[in-house]
């Protein structure tokens, strides 16, 4: 897969692991706005995310980890090879991507990977897991959201653009994470309007 031979046309994937909000809202706003995205990977059978896209008519290719971690990503590239994909948008994917594997995202023009992922925190604050939990049980006033290239580690890729929300008096950890989520989907769709337009 070269970005070379074919960067100037878009072709989107979305990744995800998990109940798969991020991914719906990156589907209709790629409707929206007339993306091509060719289909939604996920590596867990049992994810939420799956019962979204049958609803939403949108291909999923189930890619479960049943071997290396090396032979897993080259079984994920061919697909996306074969469809053409530049772009990956990490919506709750839940492994590390390699090195190796992102290099075959690199754009060499703009110094960076195609791919991209959304946070739960104002990174670098609270990477990895439970972003929103953390913040919260620290009794934060501000917490956020970052949309960020990925590299080779666990959320320190270059940021793209933030986003945050204020911890209100009332708040329990359900209403805190709920404005949180609520905020990633605002900013994922904006972000993947400004790539379709060339402002990433």
């Amino acid at each position: 897969m070269t970005l070379e031979n074919n960067n100037s046309i878009k072709t989107f994937a979305i990744m995800a692991s998990g109940s798969g909000s991020n991914a719906e809202n990156l589907i209709q706003t790629s409707r929206k706005l007339g993306a091509n995205l060719a289909c939604l990977i996920c590596d867990q059978s049992s994810a939420k995310v799956l019962d979204r896209c049958k609803r939403l008519d949108v291909k999923a290719i189930i890619m479960e980890k049943t071997s290396s971690k090396e032979r897993h990503e080259q079984e994920i590239l061919a697909v996306l090879k074969e469809m053409e994909v530049n772009w990956l948008l990490l919506a709750g994917y839940m492994r590390l991507l390699s090195e190796n594997f992102l290099s075959h995202f690199y754009d060499p023009a703009k110094d960076r990977n195609q791919v991209v992922n959304i946070h739960p925190s104002l990174l670098p604050e609270y990477p990895g897991l439970g972003g929103y939990q953390r913040a919260y049980e620290d009794q934060v006033e501000r917490s956020g959201a970052t949309v960020h290239f990925v590299d080779g580690g666990i959320d320190t890729g270059p940021i793209i653009e933030q986003g945050s929300f204020k911890r209100e008096k009332n708040d329990d950890l359900a209403s805190f994470t709920a404005r949180g989520l609520a905020l990633e989907h605002t900013l994922y769709a904006r972000i993947l309007e400004k790539i379709i337009k060339g402002q990433v």
